[in-house]
């Protein structure tokens, strides 16, 4: 099976988590999965994710997973942004 991709979401609440939350760094430098699955990231997810979110160790500075989440944030804005609104018009014939 190919590696499974935490959903926007749980990314979000991860590096929310990864940004702010002491208690919850340290269980996730001891044991990824479990912090995974306090997320509520479903247990298939878990255990087909890349090998590098599974990976216990030293965490980067809270500093850094509160700028990838901002940019995680900024790109979906972007991407709602850029949407473009559908604008459907009927032609029934000459007017």
């Amino acid at each position: 099976m190919t590696d499974s991709k935490l959903s926007r979401e749980h990314s979000l609440a991860l590096l929310h988590k990864l940004a702010t939350d002491d208690g919850f760094r340290i269980r996730y430098e001891q044991a990824p999965a479990a912090a995974l699955a306090e997320l509520g990231v479903p247990p298939a997810t878990i255990t087909h994710v890349t090998t590098n979110c599974r990976v216990s160790g030293t965490l980067a500075e809270k500093a850094a997973f509160a700028q990838a989440r901002q940019q995680l944030l900024a790109a979906g804005a972007e991407a709602c942004v850029q949407m473009a609104v559908p604008d459907p018009r009927l032609d029934f014939g000459k007017p």
